[in-house]
């Protein structure tokens, strides 16, 4: 030990970088450099014999000076500040810091736990005097990399910085969660004691010398200044793993960084500050998108808008120009909440402030998420060409990705060209870019899968991958990095629900803590609701700023009703409130009840119809809506269009097309239709409908749905439905106190339907809703706590109020089981308590964590004939496509055919832990595991279903129709099953979903 120590003294003196970049091994014991070459990292191939390899110094190398490259030419410039500021008093101390922090990630393979792993590799390290005793490999689980890396580290900051053992654990946390999860510290400070696995002697002398190498790369000198006074927060440790784990994952690819040959030994490389050439060659052919810079915007927003936007034409209206100005006015690293009318130009506003924001923050992109991925493709290709209006300030090219489950089926992202790395200045890649240098959106090869992808520099992408940046998952810095370097845009954020919103809020508090831009868009929010956005956010962005966090902003302004449209930033003690006069009527609805009866219904929609028209009925549940289309089908046949969440992507596509074909702004109108649907058409289609049947629903939601009623100005429509009319259903009007239906209580909650029959009972009985004035106040007053109740409904009021306060905490608690503490000074060891932090998002158990919906779980169906072979779906494909083995690997072709034949599984499946745990387990069964060498279906489960569609699960019988979607009934004879009757009326009592 005392030789390992005095050679650790002797290595230290020899790391002072000199002029002209070479550093002598002077001190360094010539025995301890001959075991650091034998010390491995890396081989191939993994299942057989290796016959390739890397030493542990060269990849730590290789590390480095990709983190170092990061830091020049990708990181955005936000993100180095915040790093910078972590390190005062020493120019370049971040980029320093941060070169030594990859630099040693992999210390901890210096351990005989690791080195055990592959025979020839530890024989030849045993046999140079890195011994390795029996009974490692048995105890080799005990010590993983990381932990061993962590330590080896603390033992180095120990001995040779005046680091407290408080502040030595916000580095070595950095170290520890490198693949993807933060080790606990116990475990750290554990790991020398288990000397067969740790090492001890030769050991500690090699990862020494190795820690050494890495400081003397860093630039990192005897004496360093920037430990001094350290700043290594939460936000800013969870920040620099995610470069870490980026720059590690692009020096463990062997296309760019080759192994050597088993055989060949090579010396260590001559320790120097300058990047290898091996390194920057490697980064040539990385070819990664480079940090994006925007240019300055036209400070005039009707200039401003007409160049970003010039197909849609003419100047931006009132609320669109205050939306530019405030992003102009106030702090960059603020919050902005846009709330204004449905249709009303709330994207364009919202990227035009990101612009600027951009700008003036020093972001490096933009991310844009919604909350289906229906409205995410829409979204797509409004980015994709506000992109190709943007000037290009420095390289012409920057990375676009769509992310979501579903992205590798979307035409216009495949179609996007193979990025490479241009400047403005490099010949153009096109006629426009060549006279204008504009931004040219491209496709990152690197940047392929969820994870990855979403590190672009735009990003449009489903609300779950901000969610996954607040839960305890696997690779949760990615998620930081990704949301932490670009400005965020949040579409629809009213439709979070109480569960996801706890993941919401938390997302907004580490952004705002990071320094991050953030753009909130809604058609309106309930006042506590706005406030709480406003806080989690600035209770981060105060925590930064290390203002007083006991004295919380005020937000008295955000209560109530502070006018519409409203657009609020953050202001100095509080947030700034700009509201509007003379606000144009955009339409005059009728709104009137209806009996929840479906022959009521039909001879309803049969007058209002008689002279044709579009018309929509919207459930509040599949069953309510499987069972409405069969019935109306009868009088309209095959006017009747049924759209929901619960059909294969294949199909949900077609319908969706078809739909926007005919009821979009430029559709075909056919002469009749009648569209049965669910909460999709509230959120993801961008229709015109002549007149609206709906469920009640809370009444932000009835009146989004609203917005769909004569949305477009259109001449010509039938008399009948000249004027726009809502009908309300899904209630027992005749009953003193109204009764929704049971489905949709189960959805919502009682509390909100009795609020929202509460506040339309005027329009009900005939005043009109006017539209954008009346939304506000109907929101406000639907959501006031403790509103009083109407007279007779006191004590049904009092019981679901108590019920809804009950509903909320239970969610809430829920969501705290998976939640990401709150960004803090504190160090991030142990941040996976329990194992929820090995939870993988992209896994079905990680997609439900943030959605408490149960449609979450997604499957991929397969046909199995009744002599048992597997093919895609007979009806998705013209001619039989059969399916190799379950084991064998499966083509691309037919992997892309089966990405398109997923659907959602019902909530009555999901929502129950014990019934979720025993569908999968029987999903499991059906495990094609020659599926996970495909991106689009690794790790995906199967649904098998028979010639006839159908299947059974778990006590569950599934069948699918092309019309109807899948429905799914529990078995009287299932454990947990209750009696249920036969027929429609079954799925009313077993079916949760809205979607």
């Amino acid at each position: 030990m005392r030789r390992g120590r005095e050679a650790y003294g002797r290595a230290r003196g020899g790391t002072e970088a000199v002029a002209g970049g070479g550093v002598a091994d002077q001190g360094v014991d010539p025995a301890t450099t001959a075991l650091c070459r034998v010390a491995w990292a890396k081989s191939w191939p993994h299942d057989v014999p290796a016959d390739s390899w890397a030493p542990v110094w060269r990849h730590l190398d290789d590390a480095a000076d990709v983190a170092g490259l990061l830091w020049d030419r990708w990181v955005a410039d936000d993100v180095r500040r915040l790093l910078a500021a972590a390190v005062p008093g020493e120019q370049g101390g971040a980029r320093r810091l941060l070169r030594f922090l990859a630099g040693v990630h992999d210390v901890g393979k210096v351990t005989p736990a690791f080195a055990c792993q592959v025979g020839v590799l530890s024989d030849r390290m045993h046999r140079s005097g890195l011994r390795v005793l029996p009974g490692v490999t048995a105890d080799r689980s005990r010590l993983r990399h990381e932990v061993a890396g962590a330590a080896v580290l603390d033992r180095w900051l120990l001995q040779h910085t005046a680091l407290s053992k408080h502040d030595r654990p916000r580095l070595t946390a950095v170290v520890s969660g490198h693949h993807g999860g933060y080790g606990a510290l116990t475990a750290v400070q554990d790991a020398p004691m288990s000397a067969h696995l740790f090492g001890d002697g030769a050991w500690l002398d090699v990862q020494d010398a190795l820690v050494d190498r890495a400081a003397a790369r860093a630039g990192i000198t005897p004496g360093w200044r920037g430990w001094g006074g350290l700043g290594v927060t939460g936000p800013v440790a969870m920040l620099l793993t995610g470069i870490v784990v980026t720059a590690d994952w692009i020096a463990s690819d062997d296309w760019l960084f080759p192994l050597d040959p088993l055989e060949v030994v090579p010396e260590l490389d001559p320790i120097t500050t300058a990047e290898s050439p091996r390194a920057t060659a490697a980064w040539r052919r990385l070819n990664l998108s480079p940090r994006w810079e925007a240019p300055t915007p036209p400070r005039g927003a009707t200039e401003h808008f007409t160049q970003r936007f010039p197909e849609v034409g003419g100047a931006p209206h009132q609320v669109q120009s205050a939306v530019v100005e405030a992003a102009w006015s106030m702090p960059a690293d603020g919050l902005l909440v846009v709330e204004a009318p449905m249709g009303s130009g709330k994207t364009e506003a919202a990227l035009l402030a990101a612009e600027v924001l951009a700008h003036r923050s020093g972001a490096g992109g933009v991310f844009v998420a919604l909350p289906t991925q229906a409205t995410t493709d829409a979204m797509f290709s409004r980015v994709h060409t506000w992109l190709g209006h943007l000037p290009a300030a420095g390289h012409a090219q920057q990375s676009l990705a769509l992310v979501h489950g579903k992205a590798g089926l979307n035409e216009e992202a495949a179609s996007l060209p193979r990025l490479r790395v241009r400047d403005v200045h490099d010949e153009p890649t096109s006629r426009d870019a060549a006279t204008t240098h504009r931004v040219v959106p491209a496709a990152d090869l690197w940047m392929r899968g969820r994870k990855r992808a979403a590190l672009a520099s735009f990003v449009v992408g489903t609300v779950d991958q901000v969610l996954f940046g607040s839960l305890l998952a696997r690779h949760v810095m990615l998620r930081q990095l990704a949301l932490a370097g670009r400005v965020v845009v949040i579409d629809e954020v009213h439709a979070a629900d109480t569960y996801m919103s706890v993941f919401l809020d938390r997302a907004l508090e580490w952004l705002g803590a990071s320094g991050t831009p953030v753009v909130l868009l809604s058609a309106t929010l309930p006042a506590d609701r706005r406030a709480d956005l406003y806080r989690a956010y600035e209770a981060g962005r105060r925590r930064r700023l290390r203002l007083d966090e006991d004295d919380e902003p005020d937000t008295t302004a955000l209560a109530g009703d502070v006018g519409y449209p409203v657009v609020i930033s953050t202001g100095l003690d509080g947030p700034t409130v700009r509201t509007f006069d003379d606000v144009p009527v955009a339409a005059t609805v009728q709104v009137a009840p209806l009996d929840d009866d479906l022959d009521t219904l039909t001879a309803l929609l049969d007058d209002a119809l008689r002279d044709g028209g579009c018309a929509a009925v919207i459930r509040n549940t599949v069953a309510r809506a499987q069972e409405t289309a069969r019935h109306l089908e009868q009088r309209f046949g095959d006017d009747v269009v049924v759209a929901h969440a619960r059909f294969l992507a294949a199909d949900r596509r077609e319908n969706d097309v078809r739909l926007l074909a005919e009821l979009g702004r430029d559709g075909a109108r056919p002469p009749r239709l009648v569209v049965v649907g669910t909460q999709v058409l509230e959120q993801s289609l961008d229709i015109d409908l002549d007149v609206l049947v709906t469920d009640l629903a809370p009444v932000d939601l009835v009146l989004q749905r609203i917005g769909r009623l004569h949305r477009h100005r259109r001449e010509g429509r039938p008399l009948p439905v000249a004027e726009a009319r809502c009908y309300v259903t899904g209630v027992d009007w005749s009953s003193r106190v109204p009764q929704p239906a049971s489905g949709s209580v189960r959805v919502y909650g009682r509390y909100p339907l009795l609020a929202a029959a509460a506040v339309l009972r005027p329009h009900l009985d005939g005043r009109p809703v006017v539209l954008p004035h009346d939304i506000a106040r109907l929101v406000q007053a639907a959501y006031a706590p403790g509103a009083p109740a109407p007279a007779g409904w006191e004590d049904a009021w009092a019981t679901a109020a108590t019920d809804e306060r009950h509903r909320h905490d239970e969610r809430r608690s829920r969501a705290a089981d998976f939640l990401l503490p709150a960004p803090s000074a504190r160090h991030l060891h142990g941040l996976s308590r329990g194992g929820v932090g090995q939870i993988d998002e992209d896994s079905p158990q990680g997609q439900a964590c943030v959605r408490e919906s149960g449609d979450s779980v997604e499957v991929v169906v397969v046909q199995r004939s009744g002599a048992g072979d597997d093919r895609v779906p007979d009806w998705v494909v013209d001619t039989p496509v059969p399916l190799p083995f379950p084991h064998v690997p499966i083509d691309e072709a037919d992997a892309r055919l089966l990405a398109r034949c997923t659907l959602r599984l019902p909530p009555v499946m999901t929502l129950d832990a014990r019934t979720f745990d025993e569908v999968l387990a029987a999903l499991e069964q059906e495990r094609f595991l020659g599926w996970d060498a495909s991106p689009l279906l690794k790790g995906q489960l199967a649904l098998v279903l028979d010639d006839e569609r159908r299947a059974r699960v778990a006590g569950f019988d599934l069948h699918y129709d092309r019309r109807y979607g899948l429905t799914a009934t529990r078995r009287d004879d299932a454990p947990g099953s209750h009696a249920l009757s036969v027929g429609p009326s079954t799925f009313s009592t077993t079916d949760q979903d809205g979607a």
